[in-house]
């Protein structure tokens, strides 16, 4: 994949999230060889002059850095509106989520991929953590439909030897069965077929099923395996009361019962995390652990309200999750940052959960909980260029006043224009370069119709008007 060795952006203003509350007003960043080489006003970067050379001018545009998304389901896109909206978490799964995804096949799995992928670079997302494939899915197909896009992701092989979730025995239907030692195989041949692939934007990860899923030997030998390859794990965890309840059942909180197998640390990302006590946030403060929070899908799948002013103040690592198709509806970031500052005001009041605080959620702690605070996460000299324009021209985002609360509270990834990563353009004037999105939108169309066909006389009924 290439682009052009410089690209030089100018707008009315950079937002570079170098530090906390600083906007560049009639600002441009300078991107060379892939680098970020040069951010300020547009007096002080200079202009390029080669002939091949990248000028995007956006009069009405804020620039900000490309948004992380630290739990994405990649398989569940394709299942929008199919899985009823109004039902708590463990019959959402059960009886709805993991058979239809029991039922997938290769076909399916990269469908569901590409319309994911193809959803966030359209809406600002330039990087992301997959929750966890199964091998059904088609794990060549999905980290190959992802590498081409152009996107940053760390794909996690879905790692589990049990049957249940949480207290509940046997919860998970045939088809979402994974044999133990095969998924440690699965995971060890994806990632030395794929770690480092996309010029070094694609990594892969452990994501061990939920407590309930996974033995107590499986969950030892996974942190055991990710220490010796460098890898991370995500998981999970407490999303639910059901949860705490197998928890002390084994006479742990959800941290301490982490901490027996070594799963507290860096590169260690728990979603959700909605019934942490005060004892679970202290040790993910000072282990370095992070928290993917899913405010929408917690919101509509009734599990609660996580305590991210609490974790934040502790000085956890919280970033921000769109999750999955049916639970949020969307993978829009823009739009999932206005939900996490809304739902903290409400129980903490209004200037518990500011729009630089949900920014900062959005890009540089996701980029710590992968990792990678280094590389990517705000816009500075000598970082990798994920640049995420958005041209505010819509009467909802008009007039152009305080920036950074309008990207938060007006905005939606409808308004993203431009999208880079690594330096490279794959979105332009709102159009992906690197995927045919006729042939995504329409292929996933044909694929759920598989699904539903594959899934048999119980198929789920098709959306009916009200």
């Amino acid at each position: 994949m290439s682009g052009p060795e410089r690209v030089l952006i100018r707008a009315r203003a950079v937002i570079p999230m170098d530090r906390k509350g600083r906007v560049i007003r009639d600002g441009a960043v300078l991107i060379e060889d892939g680098a970020i080489s040069s951010v300020g006003t547009k007096d002080a970067v200079r202009e390029p002059h080669a002939k091949d050379d990248l000028v995007i001018d956006e009069p009405y545009g804020l620039v900000i850095p490309g948004l992380i998304d630290i739990h994405v389901h990649l398989a569940q896109a394709l299942i929008r509106g199919v899985v009823p909206d109004d039902v708590t978490l463990l019959s959402w799964l059960r009886d709805w989520v993991w058979r239809l995804q029991g039922v997938y096949d290769a076909e399916d799995g990269r469908a569901s991929a590409e319309l994911c992928v193809l959803e966030m670079l359209k809406t600002g997302t330039t990087c992301f953590l997959e929750a966890g494939l199964h091998r059904r899915y088609g794990l060549d197909g999905v980290a190959e439909a992802v590498t081409r896009s152009g996107i940053r992701a760390f794909l996690s092989k879905k790692v589990m030897d049990l049957r249940g979730y949480a207290t509940v025995e046997n919860a998970l239907p045939e088809g979402m069965i994974e044999d133990g030692e095969q998924c440690l195989r699965d995971f060890l041949e994806m990632r030395k077929r794929w770690a480092g692939a996309g010029d070094g934007r694609i990594d892969v990860w452990i994501g061990l099923r939920t407590p309930g899923a996974v033995s107590d030997e499986m969950f030892a030998r996974a942190a055991q395996l990710a220490d010796e390859l460098g890898a991370g794990v995500t998981m999970h965890l407490a999303e639910v009361e059901e949860d705490l309840r197998y928890f002390a059942s084994r006479g742990h909180t959800p941290s301490s019962f982490l901490r027996g197998f070594g799963l507290l640390g860096r590169k260690r990302v728990y979603a959700h995390c909605v019934w942490l006590g005060d004892r679970d946030i202290e040790a993910f403060a000072s282990t370095g652990t992070s928290v993917a929070h899913c405010p929408s899908s917690n919101l509509k799948l009734g599990s609660g309200v996580a305590p991210v002013v609490a974790m934040r103040r502790k000085g956890v690592t919280v970033g921000l999750g769109c999750d999955g198709g049916p639970s949020n509806d969307a993978y829009d970031m823009v739009r999932e940052m206005k939900t996490a500052a809304l739902l903290q005001k409400v129980f903490h009041g209004p200037s518990s959960m500011t729009c630089w605080d949900v920014l900062e959620m959005a890009t540089v702690m996701g980029a710590r909980a992968l990792g990678i605070e280094e590389r990517v996460g705000s816009l500075e000299v000598g970082k990798r260029a994920d640049v995420v324009v958005l041209r505010l021209a819509h009467p909802s985002v008009r007039p152009f006043t305080d920036p950074a609360s309008l990207a938060v509270y007006s905005a939606t990834g409808r308004d993203v224009v431009h999208v880079l990563v690594d330096g490279r353009p794959v979105v332009l004037d709102g159009r992906v370069l690197t995927m045919d999105e006729e042939r995504v939108l329409r292929n996933a169309e044909e694929r759920l119709e598989a699904v539903l066909r594959k899934f048999g006389p119980e198929r789920p009924a098709a959306p009916r008007d009200p």
